[in-house]
């Protein structure tokens, strides 16, 4: 069954005025100027869903960069996989526990080669020691002028500057804010100054969640080539997801035409994380799937 992805986009401007990337927001209609986001978790992995599958980064950003939000449990679970690092930058939110396993994670992250970016800092001595062992991992600091005096906007320019840390001013409303912050040294700027977030719509097909940890659960057991193709003829609305997948950017390969040819391009593991990730999008929250007839709890995790 089909029906329409949403997302919105919202470019970030350098000092010069070019639009240097674009923030992916979640929405959930076309009529919301905002979104209700009942879990952090759920509105990425949607966001990130539709990207892949409905509407494409190319059309998207256009070879931009695209800021996404990362809540910790996405971080951990290492949902990226999919994602070219040259693309995307991931934006750790201002709510997460920083410890040795989120550390560890940003590390992995970045080794791969994604930028990172702090997401709502607030200038205060509480943010600067939480958030002090993640200061040499990120490329990024987007600081709230809502959260901010315009005292701690400039004190953070400096701030960060001394770290090698790229700076960006979020909520600029008006031109006057606009040069307050550029003359602070601020490299970056995002807000309804520039653009309001725009609506992005694509076709999506809709899978069910049962359908999805199905094809996961055969993937666990290492199943041949013609197994998975064969469990896909039966799922015809992950098959057809799956094509729309493959075939998102053919700026580098030609259409691929058969579930088969999208199998093995993409790869079997590959697969697994497409598939969790559509999960994800579908159940909004992250350890444990009720199976509705059984009672029994099914650990994503270990998919």
């Amino acid at each position: 069954m089909q029906s329409l992805a949403y997302l919105a986009r919202q470019p970030i401007l350098d000092r010069d005025g070019n639009i240097f990337a674009y923030e992916l927001l979640f929405r959930d209609s076309p009529n919301s100027v905002t979104a209700i986001i009942a879990s952090d978790v759920q509105a990425t992995a949607q966001v990130l869903e539709n990207v892949l599958n409905s509407i494409g980064l190319e059309r998207l950003v256009g070879g931009k960069k695209a800021f996404v939000n990362c809540s910790r449990e996405m971080l951990l679970d290492n949902l990226f996989g999919l994602l070219d690092p040259n693309n995307f930058v991931l934006e750790i939110l201002e709510d997460v526990t920083v410890d040795r396993a989120l550390i560890r994670a940003i590390e992995r992250h970045k080794s791969r080669g994604f930028e990172l970016a702090l997401d709502d800092f607030i200038m205060s001595d509480e943010f600067i020691k939480r958030f002090e062992p993640l200061f040499k991992h990120v490329s990024y600091v987007k600081m709230d002028l809502v959260d901010n005096t315009p005292e701690a906007m400039e004190k953070a320019a400096k701030f960060f500057k001394e770290k090698n840390i790229k700076i960006l001013a979020e909520k600029v409303e008006d031109e006057e804010t606009f040069k307050h912050c550029k003359d602070a040294g601020y490299e970056y700027f995002q807000g309804f100054f520039f653009a309001k977030p725009e609506l992005v719509t694509g076709q999506k097909i809709d899978a069910t969640s049962a359908a999805i940890l199905k094809i996961i659960q055969l993937l666990r057991t290492r199943p041949t080539l013609e197994r998975l193709c064969d469990e896909l003829d039966k799922q015809p609305d992950i098959a057809a997801n799956l094509m729309q997948f493959v075939n998102s950017d053919v700026r580098d390969k030609p259409a691929i035409e058969t579930v088969k040819g999208a199998i093995v391009w993409v790869g079997m593991k590959k697969i697994q994380e497409w598939l969790k990730l559509m999960l994800y999008a579908r159940i909004g929250t992250i350890f444990e799937l009720k199976l509705n007839s059984t009672q029994r709890y099914v650990s994503i995790d270990d998919a």
